[in-house]
């Protein structure tokens, strides 16, 4: 899963410079930068004491790279762009668990300090997180109260309202409620989100569906009832007809289909009337979906025909203007940006190179493409990226490969590393659809052209290359291309304003449909699923408790952590006897999904206990790993549960569950509930056990930490020096070294040194948490 990492993550890979996202260097003066509005809207400084310490550390940290209007990238990075809305923080389940920093992922990120090692090491290292900074992250999400997630006087919306609301939505359209369909925010607005997302979610999937339309007219969808919470459309408003909605009908995940009433589904004629607007936003708007709903060809030439336009011939008649970019911020080499007339605005092409060298340079070879030329020596391409203008001024996009084949994805080699933990792989991989709503925002973005000024531009200024001779007609002065850019900037903007969409809009920081679709894509604890289900929660929970198979370890972890995307959707597969994998767009994101951590999970044998009841936990890895399972209790006393005396080897196998304590143990688990509990799992290759755990099973059958708070900021302080002091570091190898012989001398058992676990490459530590006693 793609979850909230706070890391650098490749973004930019989604922007190629002349229709991406603007510069200091690229952004002409005929047209202001669209993307300075974003800073207008940063989140203010809360008033309260501890939330406004927590936005200072995050502002200090995590800014940078985390918040729309503060960002040294065009994308913020690791899916979250937001950073500084601290109230928005609190709201978050994945990240945030009020009360209980230690189940949350921000927290997580901090105590870890989980970020790209470009990030606080090497020529441009920006400063780290020191432990008073950490502490201060933990002190504010330990002082959230429960409540600020729930919305108590929020009356759920239940399946027969919804129903009720269909069944009406398609007699008003007598004869065409057979063309009807619907899109549900329902489980967004029961998961508790806010009057300004909601309407921010509806505004997302005006533009998604105008940007899959062939309509003549930007149409809005029609909202139900006054929040917003369902909305319906005819297929017709859209250029759809069946077979458009039967490939929607096709993908979507058998586990999110609504249980709708007999007489609504007769009408539609579908088995799917609605699906859910973040699903859709995340499928519908990615890659191969993305293609098929717009009909788009599998050849560039074909596409060409479909804007009644021909490449090559307008290449060679001299009517399409190109612009020449000699550093791009995306891809390796050079680009060449190139307008073709045709219907609408016309059709822009960006040529990608993976190098600047020999033919691919095109300051040195500015004829082509092959095509298209007698040249000798025409550029080649190794991709080539397709933005026009739909019937009614939205956008649409395309990928092809040199040779103008249709690709879902960017080729590899072609677009910028970027260092960082998670590029290790390292390639960004931009998918057409989705990742280019992130950054065309406004459409088109006015560019500079680097080819008039690299040479002369009249033949009795100097000496001419036949080659420039030859092409330079076809690059036009910068206010001629600022000009002709603004032509499609303003018909977008006059498209979006009748749809009723703010192109300025943003949620939590995030383009609208970009953030709709991660709201699909993020995890979920048992309140955003109990919104999913449309169940009562007396009924989702007993479903849960009676889960059995492979459906009980999810249902215990959801109970007390949170599931993934695809472990979410296996669930609800699993609950509903279907058993049919979950459909997940978790690799639509900007990176080739690489292994770079290890994963965690960790559950218990009940799904509820109480009082008095035995319990046992259950940890799986999908990677060999070194486990340690730590048990705060409701005093904030700290105990090691695994390894112990009983359990003292801690080297777990990949895909074997473990089980604490095993079935012939000497020593059982029992569940106090005299407030909550936390249950923490640590994986890692590293055999050493975490900083500031020192087990002496001759002393202690459970190495006993003491308070957690205690500990963890003394740990914080001691690894904080570890790293930064190596005298520091060395003392304490000498000590520790000094205190295994002292333990030799005195006859004590002294487990033999182990070995890490071998990797080809470091992977983080996994982690997992489980709550109990908290609902």
């Amino acid at each position: 899963m793609r979850s909230r990492y706070l890391i650098i993550s490749a973004c930019l890979a989604a922007i190629p410079i002349g229709f991406g996202l603007p510069s200091a260097r690229v952004i002409t003066q005929a047209v202001a930068d669209p993307g300075s509005k974003a800073s207008a809207h940063l989140p203010s400084r809360p008033d309260e004491p501890r939330a406004a310490k927590a936005y200072t550390v995050l502002e200090t940290y995590c800014a940078s790279c985390h918040q729309t209007g503060k960002l040294e990238r065009p994308l913020a990075s690791g899916d979250l762009a937001n950073i500084l809305g601290v109230d928005d923080l609190a709201r978050d389940p994945v990240l945030v668990k009020p009360g209980l920093p230690d189940a949350s992922r921000l927290y997580d990120v901090f105590e870890t300090r989980h970020a790209p090692l470009d990030v606080f090491t090497g020529p441009d290292a920006k400063p780290e997180p020191q432990p008073d900074d950490i502490q201060t992250i933990r002190r504010w999400l330990k002082d959230l109260p429960p409540t600020v997630q729930s919305c108590p006087s929020r009356q759920p919306v239940r399946p027969a309202e919804i129903d009720k609301l269909m069944r009406e939505a398609q007699r008003l359209e007598r004869d065409q409620g057979k063309d009807v369909r619907f899109i549900s925010l329902v489980h967004l607005y029961n998961s508790c989100a806010t009057p300004g997302e909601m309407t921010a979610y509806k505004k997302a999937l005006d533009k998604l569906m105008n940007s899959l339309s062939w309509a003549p007219e930007p149409v809005k969808l029609t909202p139900l009832d006054e929040a917003g919470t369902l909305l319906s459309f005819r297929l017709a408003d859209f250029g759809w007809d069946d077979a458009r909605w039967k490939l929607i009908e096709k993908t979507y995940p058998p586990a999110l289909i609504h249980a709708t009433a007999p007489d609504v589904v007769k009408t539609a004629g579908s088995n799917v009337v609605v699906v859910n607007g973040d699903w859709l936003a995340a499928t519908a708007g990615d890659t191969p979906l993305y293609y098929a709903l717009l009909g788009l060809p599998a050849k560039l030439s074909e596409l060409a025909k479909t804007n009644e336009t021909d490449l090559d011939a307008n290449i060679r008649a001299g009517s399409v203007r190109r612009l020449a970019v000699r550093e791009s911020a995306i891809t390796r080499g050079n680009r060449l940006i190139e307008r073709h007339p045709g219907k609408h605005a016309g059709l822009w092409l960006a040529y990608d190179f993976a190098t600047s060298n020999g033919e691919q340079n095109i300051f040195e070879h500015p004829q082509g493409p092959k095509s298209a030329t007698t040249s000798k020596s025409p550029f080649r391409p190794d991709q080539i990226r397709a933005l026009f203008a739909l019937p009614d001024g939205f956008y649409a996009f395309a990928l092809f490969d040199a040779a103008g084949n249709r690709i879902d994805r960017a080729l590899p080699g072609i677009e910028k590393p970027y260092a960082g933990i998670e590029a290790n792989a390292v390639e960004p991989a931009t998918k057409a659809g989705i990742n280019c709503f992130a950054c065309h925002t406004e459409g088109l973005v006015q560019a500079k052209d680097d080819f008039r000024a690299a040479g002369p531009l009249d033949i009795s200024a100097g000496p001419m290359t036949p080659d420039r001779r030859a092409v330079l007609p076809l690059f036009g002065t910068d206010s001629e291309n600022a000009l002709l850019m603004l032509g499609g900037w303003d018909r977008y903007r006059a498209a979006a304003k009748t749809a009723g969409i703010d192109l300025d809009m943003r949620v939590h920081g995030d383009e609208i449909v970009s953030g709709l679709a991660r709201r699909y894509r993020e995890g979920a604890d048992f309140e955003i699923a109990l919104g999913e289900t449309g169940l009562e929660r007396a009924e989702f929970l007993k479903e849960l408790a009676d889960a059995k198979g492979a459906a009980a370890p999810l249902s215990r972890r959801l109970l007390h952590g949170v599931l993934s995307r695809q472990e979410l959707e296996h669930l609800f597969s699993l609950l509903k006897g279907t058993n049919t994998p979950s459909q997940t767009t978790a690799s639509a994101g900007f990176l080739r999904e690489v292994k770079t951590a290890i994963g965690l999970t960790m559950w218990i044998d009940k799904p509820r206990p109480v009082p008095g009841d035995i319990v046992t936990i259950k940890a799986e890895a999908d990677n060999a790993c070194y486990l340690t399972v730590i048990s705060v209790d409701a005093a904030g006393i700290a105990t090691v549960l695994f390894p112990s005396d009983f359990q003292p080897d801690n080297l777990i196998n990949p895909g074997e569950a473990v089980s604490i304590p095993p079935p012939d143990a000497p020593f059982q688990l029992r569940y106090k509930a005299e407030g909550s509990e936390t249950i923490l799992g640590r994986c890692s290759t590293r055999a050493a056990p975490p900083v500031g755990i020192e087990h002496d099973f001759e002393r202690q059958r459970f190495t006993v930490l003491g308070n957690w708070e205690n500990f963890l900021q003394d740990t914080l302080v001691t690894e904080w020096e570890m790293r930064t002091s190596p005298e520091k570091a060395e003392r304490a190898r000498i000590a520790r070294t000094g205190a295994i012989r002292r333990q030799q001398d005195r006859g004590e058992r002294i487990p033999a040194p182990r070995p890490d676990v071998a990797s080809d490459k470091s992977l983080r530590d996994g982690r997992a948490i489980l709550v109990l006693g908290r609902s």
